[in-house]
């Protein structure tokens, strides 16, 4: 029992741990209970709790005790039938609201509402907000009223979906009902605007540190993308189940078919394939039939999977908030975890484009890159941003592991800087550098460039290292895009302090993950002794057994008896039994 709960709240709330057993826990973990006790005096609460510290169980709680039905106000179809069915599976009447019932189906779940039939009701903001609706519900009782996954009230309350942004009229309607807003990450400076948007009173905000000490952070930039990630998967991602995030929807069909291709069974997930798709697509992901989801970030939100070892991500987020989420999906058990990010400038270049298009907040990208371009400890980095203290060294992130010799790398920043104000900012970077490493190409002669006094002034540095410097000045701000096509940036006045020499540009190396060498080739997809090996190393979870060097081992032995498969292991045969080791190669023999 948590030590935060006194005797005296465990008599008072005795209904609570009803509740709870109803919902199948024993126990209150984390903040569980700190968010709970001021919605049953009436309060609201801003739950910022990092994934997997269970932010529903806090709202079903809260609605099972108070008297009336408890309004959840969730973000996608697909999560409210997920947790209706779920709660409907344990023997509490949860249900739903939305497009997808006839009238029929509507005029019954009204008429038990009106009989106090129903314990909870999850409904979208668009139509919790119709007037029809707010006119039933004020002729019931409310426990009280949740916002999942509150973020998107800032990220799409302006344009995406509108009536996220209108959620604050709800206190007008049931000035008495306590709001609970729940949400992931979220940084600290927005805190107040969430509150605002939701027209929350003085609410007790209850906040969990997003540390995750069992998840290794790498950032890597981008050579050769595809075969990086099939090397990861080879080495590190070995039979591990995992999640790789792309942006855009054809790429995560593209990728799964390569992937599969090259021996790793794969499926993809995004929001354009239709609803039976996507469950067949999750459940594969779930059950072990596949070991890689190649997602849109559309997946993730409301899927609750203990089981993935590992997240990719072959594009850039969009924002802090959004890497924080989506990698913390990795490790959620609390095992070992790997967080991998690939990117590069043409990588931030193009983000910012697709954000201008989205009408994306470019502010929080831009704190996203500034904290993968910080010197020293990733997680330190990602700490610092959400205003928590961190180690200088986490021991686990690539700069944690493999500690490198910084550059200064200022006279190189004032030559760039010097050549786009020279250029008046509408020379692509590629032709910079170009023009800087003294080669008399197109790129440079397009623009007179062979004629410029740096002119093969920069060949100390090789054309990645420029790109690294110019990743540094816009993750600092001392350059700003202004467009893409036509190509335009600009110089922040702050850039004078470099120009002088005020300031100075120091770079670590970049990290890049190795592609494979030729001996490291994956087995063929036709190796049907390869395959079953990874589909029972996924299904039965063998990370927690063997290591990668185990598992190559067992495919080069292909044993044929249960003694041989021992050996190899050192598992004994009992326990390979149990994790149904006659699925490797049929049937094994005793002998």
């Amino acid at each position: 029992m948590s030590e935060s709960i006194n005797s005296s709240a465990l008599i008072k709330h005795s209904k609570c741990f009803e509740a709870l057993q109803r919902l199948g826990f024993e126990d209150f973990i984390g903040s569980q209970w700190s968010c709970i006790e001021p919605v049953l005096n009436g309060h609201d609460v801003l739950a910022l709790l990092p994934t997997g510290a269970g932010k529903s169980t806090i709202y079903q709680v809260a609605s099972l005790v108070r008297e009336g039905v408890g309004i959840v106000v969730s973000p996608l179809i697909s999560i409210m039938q997920q947790q209706v069915e779920q709660l409907s599976a344990l023997g509490i009447k949860a249900e739903f609201l939305n497009s997808t019932q006839n009238g029929a189906e509507q005029n019954d779940l009204h008429w038990r509402l009106r009989r106090n039939d129903v314990e909870i009701l999850y409904m979208s903001p668009e139509k919790l907000l119709q007037p029809s609706v707010l006119g039933l519900l004020e002729d019931i009782p409310i426990a009280c009223i949740a916002v999942d996954e509150a973020h998107c009230v800032l990220r799409w309350g302006k344009h995406f979906r509108p009536e996220y942004d209108q959620l604050g009229q709800l206190k007008d309607v049931f000035p008495s009902v306590p709001v609970i807003a729940l949400t992931g990450t979220l940084l600290r400076s927005k805190e107040e605007e969430v509150e605002q948007a939701l027209d929350l009173s003085g609410p007790v905000v209850v906040r969990e540190s997003i540390k995750r000490p069992n998840l290794r952070i790498q950032v890597s930039q981008k050579r050769r993308a595809k075969h990086q990630l099939l090397s990861f998967l080879m080495k590190e991602g070995l039979g591990l189940p995992g999640i790789v995030y792309c942006r855009s929807r054809r790429k995560t069909e593209e990728l799964a078919s390569w992937l599969t291709e090259n021996g790793v069974a794969a499926r993809c997930y995004h929001a354009s394939l239709d609803h039976e798709t996507r469950t067949q697509a999750h459940t594969a992901f779930a059950q072990g039939g596949v070991q890689v989801l190649v997602a849109t970030t559309a997946y993730g939100m409301g899927i609750d999977l203990g089981h993935v070892r590992f997240v990719v991500h072959l594009d850039l987020p969009l924002s802090i908030e959004s890497y924080v989420q989506e990698m913390g999906r990795a490790g959620r058990d609390g095992r070992p975890a790997f967080a991998l990010l690939f990117y590069g400038l043409q990588d931030i270049l193009q983000t910012w484009q697709f954000l201008q298009h989205e009408r994306g907040d470019e502010d929080d990208f831009w704190q996203l890159i500034e904290c993968l371009e910080t010197l020293g400890c990733r997680q330190d980095a990602v700490l610092r941003v959400f205003n928590e203290a961190g180690d200088e060294r986490c021991g686990q992130c690539d700069r944690c592991i493999k500690p490198v010799s910084q550059h200064n790398v200022t006279i190189a920043a004032q030559k760039i800087l010097s050549l786009v104000h020279k250029t008046k900012g509408i020379v692509p970077f590629s032709s910079l550098i170009h023009t800087l490493l003294g080669k008399n190409n197109k790129s440079v002669s397009n623009y007179s460039l062979q004629q410029s006094n740096l002119f093969g002034e920069g060949k100390s540095l090789d054309e990645s290292q420029w790109k690294a410097v110019i990743r540094r000045l816009l993750a600092a701000g001392y350059l700003r895009i202004q467009q893409i096509q036509p190509f335009r940036v600009c110089l922040d006045e702050s850039c004078r302090a470099i120009l002088k020499g005020d300031n100075q540009l120091i770079l670590s190396p970049d990290f890049y993950y190795p592609v494979l060498r030729e001996s490291d080739c994956m087995p063929s997809p036709d190796d049907q002794s390869w395959n079953r090996l990874m589909r029972w190393s996924v299904q039965n979870r063998m990370h927690e057994h063997l290591s990668d060097v185990q598992l190559h081992k067992v495919y080069e032995a292909n044993p044929k008896s249960y003694a041989a498969l021992s050996r190899v292991t050192g598992l004994s045969v009992e326990r390979l039994k149990r994790l149904n080791a006659a699925e490797l190669f049929g049937d094994l023999e005793y002998g």
